[in-house]
């Protein structure tokens, strides 16, 4: 219970990094998608119930943040999950490569989708524009992607101790 309520709050302050602590730091040239690698970890690691929460909320948050086209984030989030946590059930998803380009293949696909809504909706072929940032956002989040599934791993536990210890489970 104690997740759920907690969740919005967390989103809220994971992409306010996200969005202005890490564009400050490189620049503005490309960002961290820290939020594209928990939704990953997410559907890794946590149930599925859990992670089409955390990828609705993350999503949600996102188009309210950034909002290129209502609901993309959302749509985009959910769908990402989906297929992690499909292969997550076929494949030992474990390791750390595997990991490094599972998420470089799932930044790819996002940008994917942003050229082909852009290019749908408003006419727009922004291939060209997107292609050396989308490389060089995915570059970095599979790089750090080790990393952060630590980071989110030991949050993970943080959050089961402290759900166990509350009062709604005596």
């Amino acid at each position: 219970m104690i997740y759920y309520l907690l969740l919005p709050v967390f989103s809220l302050l994971l992409l306010t990094i996200q969005v202005t602590v890490l564009d400050i730091l490189s620049f503005g040239k490309t960002g961290l998608e820290i939020s594209l690698i928990l939704v990953v970890y997410a559907g890794f690691y946590l149930s599925t119930i859990r992670g089409i929460a955390l990828s609705f909320v993350l999503g949600f948050s996102l188009d309210c943040i950034t909002g290129v086209v209502p609901g993309f984030f959302v749509l985009s989030y959910v769908l990402i999950f989906l297929i992690s946590k499909g292969v997550s059930l076929r494949v030992y998803a474990r390791g750390m490569v595997f990991t490094m380009g599972f998420i470089f293949v799932c930044v790819l696909f996002e940008k994917s989708l942003i050229i082909l809504i852009y290019r749908g909706l408003y006419g727009i072929n922004v291939f060209y524009d997107i292609l050396n940032i989308a490389l060089l956002q995915a570059v970095a989040a599979g790089v750090f992607a080790p990393a952060f599934f630590g980071l989110f791993h030991r949050l993970e536990g943080l959050l089961n101790v402290w759900e166990a210890r509350s009062p709604d489970r005596l």
